[in-house]
């Protein structure tokens, strides 16, 4: 949550909150620019087919056995445009690897500028704020002391993943890790 490296991804004992995520994994570097390529490629290019080729050998441990994988959710419209939530196709395929099952337990209530025009850290969480709740359509216990693996894109201030992570964790989620195809 600092921005520093940590042992395994597990978020460090001094930047650990209540409603905070307990660990990250972010498989590219985003400067890196094949991997911009790629994000761009699926995120705008709309090829979601390319997932399955750039996870095909991808591997993590943990040391923790998820419940099940939640996609960060996309703004009605936003999703509708493009034709598919990239995190939830991201989750699909990790999901498939880890034989953990992909829930849409959030949903996205407000119509959100886009992150990626946002300048600073302090402008994307003000942007962001309050814009996921758990979807109506499951009850805390379906959440409650369950291990969460919450799957985006991309990982830049963490903003969006912050905030799923909260409401989760509210929700009774007893970890939360997140999962980016990038940093």
């Amino acid at each position: 949550m600092c921005g520093e490296e940590s042992l395994m991804g597990w978020t460090h004992p001094k930047c650990r909150t209540r409603h905070g995520m307990d660990g990250l994994i972010a498989i590219y570097e985003y400067q890196e620019p094949v991997a911009r390529a790629v994000v761009d490629s699926i995120k705008y290019g709309f090829n979601r087919g390319l997932m399955g080729v750039v996870l095909n050998n991808f591997t993590f441990e943990t040391g923790v056995n998820f419940d099940f994988l939640v996609p960060v959710p996309l703004y009605f419209y936003r999703e509708n445009w493009r034709g598919f939530n990239q995190a939830e196709e991201l989750g699909k395929v990790i999901g498939s690897k880890l034989m953990v099952p992909v829930e849409n337990v959030l949903a996205r209530m407000k119509n959100t500028k886009q992150q990626a025009l946002m300048k600073t850290r302090e402008e994307r969480q003000k942007n962001i704020e309050n814009a996921f709740v758990a979807d109506c359509r499951f009850q805390k216990s379906d959440i409650k002391g369950k291990k969460i693996l919450l799957v985006d894109d991309v990982f830049t201030s963490g903003a969006d993943m912050r905030e799923c992570t909260k409401v989760l964790k509210k929700a009774g989620a007893e970890v939360v890790w997140g999962l980016a195809l990038a940093h």
